[in-house]
């Protein structure tokens, strides 16, 4: 009977449209896999894969952006390998506080005055060999906030902001959570090989800079920039946002085991 019901939830997580994102404080419940607790080595797997430098220039993770494909049961783990037909529905997603044992500043920390933009890019398209529509762009979700009750001051190492999708329209301080580009899922041509599919929680440069005016990116391949390479970089400069944190799989066309 219980794994009935948790199969049920599972199923009407996976209908749930995302309209909004609610930050809630989650004290030693995490409903994702536990979080890598450690900026170094996000920062070592994002090198390692070379994310740094293929989609980001180097920088210090803030926080840990976990995320779970939940009715499929997959959970967006540093590089671990995730079917194309279990990224069907849109992923929920976690930030995590991350410590750091490195000297460099972070780039920054979360703020109640800041808005949040998360987006997917896969610099490999249509391979990694050949990545003639790298990146290409299959996400961006921007207008999240944290409310200034779950400020990260004072946050001990426990402490989660949890981004719970809901069907509501209206995110924490009435602000409208927007799709600037709609997910499209993971599709890698057979024969391509894996794809690294990679998520960025990007944040405005300046504290109180909470713009509301992103501009949409042109198109999906190259994110209309139109050269092979071009993508979230160049988009986060253009909308004065910084990486702070990022998360990614791979991914390949055939059967699944």
């Amino acid at each position: 009977m219980q794994y009935r019901w948790q199969t049920l939830f599972f199923w009407l997580l996976a209908q749930l449209q995302i309209c909004a994102a609610i930050p809630v404080a989650s004290h030693n419940q995490n409903p994702l896999e536990d979080p890598v607790r450690s900026a170094d080595s996000v920062r070592a797997a994002l090198t390692g894969a070379q994310i740094i430098p293929d989609v980001l220039d180097d920088f210090v993770p803030t926080f840990a952006l976990s995320l779970s494909y939940a009715s499929a049961h997959k959970t967006v783990s540093l590089g671990n390998n995730i079917h194309p037909s279990d990224t069907s529905v849109r992923p929920v997603f976690e930030i995590h506080p991350l410590s750091s044992t490195t000297t460099l500043s972070p780039t920054c920390t979360l703020a109640s005055n800041r808005t949040y933009t998360i987006v997917l890019t896969d610099p490999d398209a249509t391979s990694r060999a050949d990545p003639i529509d790298g990146q290409f762009c299959h996400w961006v979700i921007s207008g999240i906030t944290i409310s200034a009750t779950n400020s990260s001051e004072g946050m001990d190492e426990a402490d989660a902001y949890t981004l719970v999708m809901s069907p509501h329209s209206k995110g924490i301080a009435g602000t409208e959570l927007q799709q600037l580009v709609e997910y499209m899922p993971p599709a890698p041509p057979k024969g391509t090989g894996k794809h690294r599919y990679v998520f960025v929680l990007l944040a405005s440069e300046n504290e109180g800079n909470g713009r509301n005016d992103l501009s949409k990116p042109k198109d999906r391949p190259h994110w209309g920039y139109g050269a092979t390479g071009k993508g979230v970089r160049e988009w986060a400069n253009e909308n004065g946002l910084v990486p702070i944190a990022a998360n990614f799989f791979y991914a390949k066309a055939g059967k699944k085991h």
